[in-house]
């Protein structure tokens, strides 16, 4: 049970970090119980931005934040550096919000195939063009998933950094008619070598990057070189490799 003095420091929380457009919660390590008393004051917010971002949340508070009916406007959430879980991210596709949401940020938060499945299976996310899973081992299927399925189609940024993305993901990524609009692609820190930046090279419908990161990957000078000299990459601005 949230206790008057809890709701009474969120509420004062909430007055120093809101304004018009936004609620920037980010390293207030308000904690799943901060979440609770966040959705309890009954505080309806008109905002579009919602960064909670470093606050030590766990399914519970993610459970919280789905649940509620106070950010229908909402069409930016940062939940980074948390502990989610799979338990957490699979009732985010059951959030007012959700079908709104034109970018969703869950780097670093413990998230495996079962979370990133329940995500890039569900048709609610039609409106997401920017899309970060960096540093959770959501693994080939949810890449594999991802590209095939026509809700993404408006993606323009799409962060799969050290996620356990390896060839067999890589393979059906090259092919994907669905993520035709990318423009930024991270796939740093996989288990990528010679034979993924070959397979990108050959994309016929990849043909919209312009900043590629795969430094930390296995794919050598005969990769990158397969990637500058690709007619498919001829709107490339950025290339980070190591």
């Amino acid at each position: 049970m949230i206790t008057q003095v809890k709701l009474d420091y969120i509420n004062r929380v909430i007055d120093e970090c809101l304004d018009d457009e936004a609620l920037e919660l980010k390293g207030k390590f308000i904690g799943d119980e901060g979440v609770e008393a966040l959705v309890q004051t009954n505080r309806v917010f008109d905002v579009e931005n919602l960064d909670l971002s470093h606050n030590k949340l766990t399914w519970r508070g993610a459970h919280h934040l789905f649940h509620c009916h106070l950010f229908k406007n909402l069409k930016r959430l940062y939940l980074g550096d948390n502990n989610i879980s799979d338990k957490g991210i699979k009732a985010l596709p059951s959030a007012d919000f959700a079908d709104n949401l034109s970018l969703l940020d869950v780097r670093y938060n413990n998230i495996g195939p079962e979370g990133g499945l329940a995500v890039v299976t569900s048709e609610k996310f039609r409106k997401l063009q920017v899309l970060i899973f960096q540093e959770n081992p959501v693994g080939d299927e949810t890449l594999i998933t991802l590209a095939k399925a026509p809700t993404f189609a408006n993606l323009r940024k799409l962060n799969f950094y050290r996620t356990d993305i390896t060839p067999k993901g890589i393979k059906v990524l090259a092919k994907s008619k669905v993520l035709q609009r990318v423009k930024q692609l991270n796939l740093a820190r996989n288990y990528l070598h010679l034979e993924s930046a070959r397979l990108l090279a050959n994309t016929k419908t990849l043909n919209n990057i312009e900043t590629l990161l795969m430094f930390d990957t296995g794919i050598g000078d005969d990769g990158v070189k397969a990637i500058m000299d690709s007619a498919a990459f001829s709107k490339l601005k950025t290339l980070r490799v190591t």
